[in-house]
């Protein structure tokens, strides 16, 4: 990696080109000569803009953001700095621009290479050629010893869906195998293709601490994970994250995934065979299967305790009867620090995941804060620590908000910005699950563009990003994600995103390009800007869609 990259800190303003402007139709939930401001408000976003911040959140000085690093206080500096240059108002604590995140980080390092016994036969494993193994408990080892290991299907216990992979067997001790994702073949149940949050590995892991498991296994495939082996690897040995462990609370001695391979020899150590396991579990309400299968393994763990911290900015209202009341942005800045090298290179720079969503969000911030009058309501610009070690910094602002957490109206969370082209559509993760769906509909619309659902449902983006941190308090939220229709070469550009994922996603190549193109991410970075806008102008609050599984936590 080159490390003699220039380092450009845009100043509030700097960095402003003309550039192709949108034009919003108003609409009733406006006040009268908004729509005309915020378009000219938003001629403030652009491709120059969103660079520079880009460049310096993802340069080698902040040695990838990992958390409670130098790289972490540098990025919160910035933030700060710029959110402060804009106006902004701090949202802290005590008049500051940080929420302090608690956080325990937890190294494991394998002391006994995962071994399974059956059948007279037994196999070893490599770490992290077939598995990886990671703390699921502050302790300070943590061990199977020849504990049985049991197949329980996609480790489900979903009552309203009537499916039970558990049928009340006694896990206690044991060592859970698991398929991921969740059943997906009937159309009436698990929302057909489109995942829940049943099908994420932390709620597997979640509930096999529930049934007493001491370890739990999540099986790897691509298609299941939307993502290769690759990514699960670059996190063995890292140091992992966590929020204080609440007391009362079942914690999983050991974390695992392993390899479509690995899991195939571990079931025919006990005479099994996982394809039929599979079939026979995608029928619902099947007992779990001890598959005679005997596992050790054993890690050692160094924890210790850190801090980083959430940054946050005020935007006020200018309804007195509404400006206590908050719309959300929110972007996360951290990503993995320094790493494993993959081509003489150890910094993970994270450079779309997320200094472009901070980017986005920081572009936002200076567009709104041109608006005269401000938006009625109160905008919060919220940078969160610790989203790649499982959503920390929002969940814990969740758990601890700095306002009436009813005053909270909606979330707009943005991670990841498109850099490979402009678009007739953009993606919306949750579509139809909230009134936010249709507005950026309309928006859209009003760009000459379409808002399209998820394109790839079965990945369960809903889940895995911040904006779930605010779903789970009732807030409704909002992820768009790039568009597929390109403008220009669109199916040499369709493969030059769906790349990313294969090649770069949680990589060191994830940095700064000279073929990225931010003229693609401007409008889509528009379009949030005016969902913002509107949402805080509004005479009424989002709300769910009627039924929807967060509809009863507002």
């Amino acid at each position: 990696m080159n490390h003699s990259k220039p380092i450009l800190s845009p100043r509030p303003g700097a960095g402003i080109a003309l550039a192709t402007t949108l034009t919003f139709c108003a609409c009733s939930a406006m006040q009268s000569g908004s729509a005309a401001d915020s378009s000219q408000a938003a001629a403030a976003i652009t491709p120059e803009l969103l660079e520079s911040h880009v460049r310096f959140l993802s340069s080698d000085h902040l040695e990838g953001r990992g958390v409670g690093t130098r790289g972490d206080e540098l990025a919160r500096s910035y933030l700060a700095t710029q959110m402060a240059g804009l106006g902004l108002q701090p949202g802290g604590p005590d008049g500051s621009w940080e929420q302090r995140v608690p956080i325990r980080g937890i190294t494991s390092k394998v002391t006994q290479p995962m071994a399974a016994r059956g059948n007279g036969d037994s196999a070893t494993f490599e770490a992290p050629t077939d598995f990886t193994a990671v703390a699921g408990s502050p302790d300070a080892t943590a061990s199977w010893n020849g504990a049985e290991l049991v197949f329980v299907g996609y480790g489900i216990h979903a009552p309203e869906q009537s499916w039970d992979d558990y049928q009340g067997m006694d896990l206690t001790g044991k060592v859970l195998l698991f398929m991921n994702n969740d059943p997906s073949n009937d159309p009436e149940k698990f929302a057909g293709k489109t995942r829940l949050y049943y099908g994420r590995w932390s709620y597997k892991f979640e509930e096999a601490a529930r049934r007493g498991a001491i370890g739990a296994i999540v099986i790897h495939t691509t298609p299941s994970a939307g993502y290769p082996f690759q990514v699960i690897q670059a996190s063995h040995g890292r140091e992992n994250f966590w929020l204080p462990f609440a007391d009362g609370v079942p914690t999983l001695g050991v974390r695992s995934w392993c390899s479509e391979g690995a899991a195939k020899r571990l079931c025919e150590l006990g005479g099994h065979d996982l394809d039929a396991l599979r079939e026979r579990a995608e029928k619902g309400n099947q007992p779990p299967v001890p598959l005679g299968v005997a596992m050790d393994l054993a890690i050692e763990n160094t924890v210790r305790e850190l801090e980083s911290a959430n940054v946050l900015g005020v935007l006020p209202g200018s309804d007195n009867k509404l400006k206590d009341e908050y719309v959300v942005i929110t972007a996360h800045f951290d990503h993995l620090g320094i790493g494993k090298p993959r081509r003489n290179d150890e910094i993970y720079n994270g450079a779309v995941d997320n200094a472009t969503g901070c980017a986005g969000m920081l572009a936002i911030a200076q567009a709104a804060a041109e608006l005269e009058p401000a938006p009625r309501r109160s905008l919060l610009f919220l940078a969160v620590t610790a989203e790649e070690s499982g959503l920390l910094g929002s969940k814990y602002y969740a758990q601890n908000p700095t306002v009436d957490k009813k005053k909270l109206l909606a979330n707009f969370n943005v991670d990841g910005l498109n850099i490979w082209g402009k678009t007739r559509d953009v993606e919306f993760i949750g579509h139809g699950k909230s009134s936010l769906t249709a507005l950026a509909e309309a928006i859209a619309a009003e760009q000459g563009r379409r808002m399209e659902p998820d394109s790839s449902p079965d990945k369960g983006l809903f889940y895995r990003s911040d904006h779930f941190s605010f779903a789970r308090i009732g807030v409704p939220a909002a992820f768009f994600k790039a568009g597929r229709d390109f403008y220009d070469r669109p199916a040499d550009r369709r493969r030059m995103k769906a790349s990313y994922t294969t090649v770069n996603y949680h990589q060191p190549s994830d940095e700064l390009a000279d073929w990225w193109r931010f003229d693609g991410a401007v409008p889509d970075v528009q379009l949030l800007f005016e969902c913002l806008v509107r949402t805080a102008n509004a005479d009424t609050a989002p709300t769910w869609t009627p039924g929807d599984e967060f509809e009863k936590l507002r």
